[in-house]
């Protein structure tokens, strides 16, 4: 009777061995180049949701104030190019070509716009 106890404890062992090893040999078919697909990329306020809950690590003393301000200038940069491509994908519609210091400007007041709607959610 003892025999079928250590096979049975045998088996569970070799089962929870192999769930907790298995990841760590499958982690490496998932692509770690960022999202490719349509459906994959990020949405602005996907970012902004990020900036926030940076924010919340910060306030709650989970990560250095260099770190959250480097995180943070690095989600604002992403922020303002996705409105970049975003107004230049409108612009381009509906502007001939010679107008590109207007649609620029326009472009980064834009920006500008988002950067303080994101400052004001801050507080």
């Amino acid at each position: 009777m003892d025999y079928v106890f250590l096979i049975i404890g045998s088996l569970v062992i070799i089962t929870c061995f192999y769930f907790i090893i298995s990841p760590f040999f499958t982690a490496g078919e998932v692509s770690a180049a960022g999202p490719e697909t349509e459906g994959e990329k990020l949405s602005i306020e996907q970012v902004y949701s990020a900036v926030n809950e940076l924010e919340m690590d910060f306030l709650m003393k989970k990560i250095t104030r260099e770190d959250f301000e480097k995180l943070k200038e690095n989600y604002q940069l992403l922020a303002a190019e996705m409105v970049k491509e975003e107004t230049e994908g409108r612009k381009m519609e509906h502007l001939p070509g010679n107008k590109k210091k207007i649609k620029d400007a326009e472009a980064e007041a834009e920006i500008l716009r988002e950067l303080k709607k994101l400052r004001q959610q801050k507080g």
